[in-house]
């Protein structure tokens, strides 16, 4: 055994100072009486002339010749020696991803691999120098080159748990430039090893794995989504609820819209295995839709295993707008093609000839154009459904009309075609288009494709090589179901509809309108967070701390209204989405009379709103089989990534074991104890108080009494 400090036993000198204490006579004033018969124990100490008394039997004495031992021993710091069993620097990699939250180990996973990696520090030589890395939703480094165990200590306890998957590449490359810069040194990693993914990386230091974990039983939301169908007639909910433990288990699925139930159904979850749930209706106007699992009302022996991890028992979902759109029909007018937008839902139609097409303002404004045997000289940057083009555009190239030609077998799997059957379709005559490159043909023909669809530089466009008042197809029941298709695709695919969740950790680049000041995003759990733009005239900003799980709230800072010359009344301010003066004829509007006929010349639509200033809702769920998949490893293949330990490295020095924790204890038990004897009047005073404070006692005391 040796000392830190060993000067520190010159405090062992305070114990030949209590003895003294005790052994000194004690001086007394001298004072005339009449008689010394009644001070008998007072003529034996007058007659005692030496200075110092015999030393008598004296607990206090003995209590405090101890602390004061403890306490020199306790600052000298004694310690014992022992071969050190890891590296003399070492580096120290601690999991911190979401399976890391399991409750298979008391508390967490997360909790118990710190208590492995702290107990680990005992095997580090005395002169040691330690690294550790939190390999959470990103490598982190909390401390570098350590020697204070102390603040090892407090870097491993300031790790938490991240709610994001947890790829242990980047942690272990971070681990490898480290070790690489100390000659012998070595990386520990203390995971569960759960999950598949191997790391993609070799080492050229040796490696260690410390394990934690036991159980494998759990259950997680592995999927949900909510989707308009092609009419946007109803929302359609999917959730995926996934059992990743060995037995059979029994779980309630519980559906909320906008924080108030709508369904709840127990699902029979077989072992290794997924269910699917598919509910077509939720309430009108919803926004958020929320899946949780949790063990059945009427718990039973039949509802399996305990769910160990948490994190993944709850999803969120942004159900996707259900906002007014508006189409805007240029051409000689078609009946057909207006009784067909007027059964959509929320669609606005609005009517220009061809010659008033180019006089018409706030094209900006509408969400899809229809050129019905027209196309203007340059096409807008919307989405585009043409008939019969009768020139060659960016929409295809024009070879003529054909008033002969083959229709070709269209595709089965097309989402255009959905429900759509064209077997008896008759067409008189077509254009005669070459396909271009950017477009997949949906109804081929013998001498070009009769209906074809695709991405138009970013824009959804459909072209019909054909006039429908040419064939018999708007007098089928198809015709309806194809122009909802249609809809659906060209009317689904803009900005608005991007509301799939998104993992943790992962930036989101928030549109921000001009003159703003910023973004305002609120947290689920209640904080809020101001983004500035990064630059002057920015339309976006990224927001990066998505660690939480659920619903995050943005919303658009807008600036102060100018201030007020003296004597000048306020005026409304406008809003911040475009508006124009509409000239519209209120038969144009399906919502007053469906069917209606083209609008007079300039038609554009009243101004959609103020869509700017709604926020914009997005999830962040964490749907990562690898995270949710508990079942612990033994670390072995980590462990293959490094090379093997160096028979010369298996005793690279000494470790230390101090003993100042229980030197403390053994102090704070006899100053207890000290204080007891010292003031014994005292607490007897204090213990019966408690007595009498305590009702029981005091009820069993008035029983003894009456019993006596």
């Amino acid at each position: 055994m040796g000392f830190l400090v060993p000067l520190a036993l010159i405090g062992l000198l305070a114990v030949p100072i209590i003895i003294t204490f005790y052994m000194l006579r004690l001086r007394r004033p001298e004072r005339a009486v009449s008689s010394t018969f009644l001070w008998q124990q007072l003529v034996r100490d007058v007659e005692a002339n030496a200075p110092w008394q015999r030393l008598r039997r004296s607990l206090l004495l003995l209590l405090q010749l101890l602390l004061a031992v403890i306490f020199a021993f306790l600052v000298a710091r004694p310690f014992a020696e022992h071969p050190a069993g890891l590296a003399r620097d070492l580096v120290l990699v601690i999991d911190a991803s979401a399976s890391m939250s399991s409750t298979d180990e008391f508390p967490d996973r997360l909790t118990a691999a710190k208590r492995v990696a702290l107990e680990q520090m005992a095997q580090v030589p005395s002169d040691g120098r330690v690294s550790v890395i939190a390999a959470g939703d990103t490598a982190r480094v909390v401390a570098n080159e350590a020697t204070d165990r102390g603040r090892i200590a407090r870097a491993i306890e300031s790790i938490e748990a991240s709610t994001s998957a947890s790829d242990l590449t980047d942690a272990l490359k971070l681990a490898g430039s480290l070790a690489e810069r100390a000659r012998g040194a070595e990386i520990l990693v203390v995971t569960d090893d759960a999950g598949s993914t191997v790391p993609n990386v070799t080492l050229e230091v040796p490696v260690r794995v410390a394990t934690v974990g036991r159980e494998r039983d759990n259950q997680a939301i592995a999927a949900l989504a909510v989707r308009a169908d092609p009419s946007g007639l109803k929302r359609t909910l999917f959730v995926s609820v996934a059992n990743y433990s060995a037995s059979a288990v029994v779980r309630r699925l519980q559906i909320l819209a906008d924080g108030s139930p709508v369904t709840a159904r127990d699902l029979a979850l077989q072992p290794l295995s997924r269910a699917d749930v598919v509910i077509d209706e939720l309430p009108a106007g919803a926004a958020v839709v929320e899946a949780r699992i949790s063990a059945p009302e009427a718990s039973s022996e039949g509802s399996g295993p305990v769910d160990y991890l948490a994190v993944d028992d709850a999803a969120w979902a942004v159900v996707p707008p259900d906002r007014l759109r508006r189409v805007l029909l240029v051409g000689p007018g078609n009946v057909y093609l207006q009784n067909a937008f007027a059964l959509l839902p929320n669609v606005e139609l609005y009517g220009a000839t061809a010659e008033q097409y180019p006089a018409t303002t706030g094209k900006e404004l509408f969400d899809l154009i229809v050129f019905d045997g027209f196309l203007p000289t340059e096409l807008p940057r919307k989405p585009i459904l043409a008939f019969a083009p009768p020139q060659t555009s960016a929409l295809g190239v024009v070879n003529g009309t054909l008033d002969t030609f083959g229709m070709g077998q269209p595709a089965a799997d097309d989402p255009l075609l959905r429900g759509v059957d064209l077997t008896r379709l008759h067409i008189a005559k077509t254009q005669s288009i070459d396909l271009p490159p950017w477009a997949r043909p949906v109804i081929p023909g013998s001498d070009g494709p009769l209906l074809y669809s695709g991405l138009r530089d970013g824009l959804g466009t459909v072209v019909f090589a054909f006039d429908v008042r040419q064939s018999d197809l708007p007098l089928q029941v198809a015709w309806p179901i194809l122009i909802s298709n249609l809809a659906g695709e060209l009317l689904g695919v803009g900005p608005q509809q991007a509301v799939d969740p998104i993992p943790p950790s992962s930036p989101v680049e928030i549109p921000m309108p001009p003159n703003s000041l910023g973004v305002r995003v609120t947290l689920p759990d209640g904080t809020v967070e101001q983004l500035a733009p990064g630059a002057t005239g920015a339309s976006s900003v990224t927001f990066v701390t998505t660690r939480q799980l659920g619903i995050y709230r943005a919303e658009v800072i807008a600036p102060p209204p100018p201030s007020l010359a003296p004597g000048q009344t306020p005026t409304p301010t406008p809003l911040p989405s475009p508006t124009v003066s509409p000239t519209v004829n209120p038969s144009a509007n399906p919502s007053a009379s469906p069917g209606a006929s083209p609008a007079a010349p300039g038609a554009s639509p009243a101004a959609p709103g103020a869509t700017q200033d709604e926020p914009l809702l997005f999830a962040v769920d964490l749907f990562s089989p690898e995270e949710s998949n508990i079942r612990p490893g033994d670390g072995a293949r980590i462990g293959s990534l490094g090379t093997d330990v160096p028979a010369e490295s298996e005793a690279p020095g000494m470790a230390r074991d101090e003993f100042w924790p229980l030197l403390v204890t053994l102090a704070l038990i006899f100053l207890i104890v000290e204080w007891l004897v010292y003031e014994r009047d005292g607490a007897r005073r204090i213990l019966n108080g408690i007595r009498r404070a305590n009702p029981f006692a005091a009820r069993g005391a008035a029983r003894r009494k009456g019993s006596a």
